[in-house]
């Protein structure tokens, strides 16, 4: 038995998605649906109205753009949370790694594998072919990270009655599933499962609302932060970190930024961390070259 909460912002896409869930869940099941297009509702105002309507402990929180492609999900998602009672978050894409700089759910790590993923990715926002986002190394039924993305994830009503989303902070749509994450991190586990396949039919999008929320986002957990699951070398951190700052720049200037506020915020980073000197100037010249020579990040 399964809640399914969507937030809604496009009726033909959620009619699709219903009978998508109709013909793979697999289980007994509602679908609590809000309808959102007006963008009043944040998503962890939502996503909580969601679990005190729902009447099953199994709740499973989704866009509406994807398609799940795996028969029977609900009930391999209800297995897997009864075999491992610990787990608290299960998701189809996350990392091991939460990065003090500012960024998304993922970590730019070449010499060590921290993300794990199995869905297929359209790209709505760029000329790319689709791909397949496929990480599984030891080639488990599931990972533990430290967050998942919030295309498609489970939970139960016990991890949200105890945790919330945190409304308060997050009145818009980013940054509610690695909020919730970090926070139910502290007592569950946090999983990539890779029982479950779907499609997702848009990449999302990087705005200044985007970095502005990321940025109360890390105010909110600079006390745990970076925080990872695992070892990592002080050499492999530093270069995680420069990657997420030297992409953090780049975006900050493609937003429009003012030069001075990203100074300033390189400049406080540098404080926070005691950043080497050495790697400070680094990033200013990386800076130099996005914003006066139209360099980007790859």
């Amino acid at each position: 038995m399964v809640s399914v909460v969507i937030a809604s912002v496009n009726e033909a896409q959620l009619l699709a998605v219903k009978e998508n869930i109709k013909q793979t869940i697999g289980v007994e099941y509602e679908i609590l649906s809000f309808a959102n297009a007006d963008g009043k509702m944040g998503l962890c105002e939502i996503y909580n109205l969601g679990a005190k309507q729902a009447k099953y402990n199994m709740l499973c929180y989704m866009h509406e753009d994807i398609e799940i492609k795996t028969s029977r999900w609900g009930e391999k998602m209800l297995d897997l949370f009864t075999r491992e009672p610990k787990i608290g978050v299960a998701g189809v894409a996350g990392c091991a790694y939460k990065s003090f700089t500012p960024s998304g759910w993922g970590a730019e790590s070449f010499e060590v594998n921290l993300v794990f993923q199995n869905y297929m990715q359209h790209f709505k926002h760029a000329a790319k072919p689709s791909i397949h986002a496929y990480s599984n190394p030891n080639n488990s039924s599931f990972e533990k990270v430290v967050t998942v993305d919030g295309m498609w994830f489970c939970t139960t009503k016990e991890v949200v009655n105890r945790i919330g989303f945190d409304a308060d902070t997050f009145k818009g749509f980013h940054c509610y599933d690695l909020d919730f994450c970090l926070n139910a991190g502290q007592f569950y586990d946090v999983v990539v499962t890779f029982e479950v396949l779907m499609e997702h039919f848009s990449e999302g999008g990087y705005n200044r609302d985007w970095f502005l929320e990321t940025l109360k986002l890390h105010q909110k957990w600079e006390h745990i932060l970076p925080r990872m699951l695992g070892e990592l070398s002080g050499k492999n951190i530093q270069l995680i970190e420069k990657r997420a700052f030297k992409r953090l720049l780049s975006k900050l200037v493609e937003l429009k930024f003012d030069k001075q506020y990203i100074l300033t915020l390189l400049l406080q980073y540098k404080e926070k961390t005691n950043m080497e000197t050495s790697l400070y100037l680094k990033l200013r010249y990386y800076l130099f070259g996005f914003l006066y020579l139209g360099k980007k990040v790859k």
